[in-house]
């Protein structure tokens, strides 16, 4: 069997902490890509390109930024943000799904991380193809069902037609599914688009 691999970015600008978790992470049977993110800016960048499971994060990051916390957390409901608690702060900035020190053993946090994938998994459902389906591929999926063509999907997300053409050759091979129409149908019962959202 597969095994599925744990997309985690550590949102941290030391260099230090991060190599910690990174080889804590590393060494463990967890199956993980790590990324690292020094702040939101770097973070959101990240989450644009790939699906991200969880985020470590040092809370300092998160002052000052609740707009864009939130933003992330309500276009990835099944992404959960790990908190490391330095033991600075007495009032949470922004509300996290699970914390840990830096006093913590490697054991701990490794777990934390694992009950952190199984919460991801019964959030989000049995995986099916839409979850194998890139955030970009569900951004040119959105502009297809929108009845845009290549020319008008490139501009809108700033890519090139021959990329808009990857990803819907990636979409038909993941899908199966090749019409317009088929699509849509696909789309809304995936819950991607809603129907109110789609342009006619």
């Amino acid at each position: 069997m597969l095994k599925t691999t744990l997309h985690i970015v550590i949102l941290e600008s030391s260099k230090i902490i991060f190599e910690g978790l990174y080889s804590i992470l590393y060494q463990s049977d967890i199956y993980c890509r790590v990324y690292r993110a020094e702040n939101i800016d770097e973070l959101s960048d990240i989450l644009k390109t790939e699906k991200i499971n969880i985020i470590i994060a040092n809370p300092v990051h998160f002052v000052n930024r609740d707009k864009e916390i939130n933003k992330i957390k309500k276009e990835f409901p099944s992404l959960s943000i790990v908190g490391i608690d330095f033991g600075v702060m007495h009032k949470a900035v922004i509300e996290t799904d699970a914390s840990f020190t830096l006093y913590d053993t490697p054991e701990h946090i490794l777990h934390l991380i694992s009950r952190m994938d199984n919460r991801n998994k019964s959030i989000s459902g049995n995986s099916d193809d839409s979850d194998n389906l890139t955030k970009r591929e569900l951004e040119v999926l959105t502009c297809i069902v929108n009845g845009k063509l290549n020319k008008e999907i490139a501009e809108e997300l700033n890519i090139s037609i021959h990329t808009v053409v990857r990803h819907r050759k990636n979409i038909t091979t993941k899908t199966g599914i090749r019409s317009q129409s088929g699509l849509t149908i696909y789309a809304i019962s995936k819950k991607i688009v809603e129907i109110e959202d789609i342009e006619i």
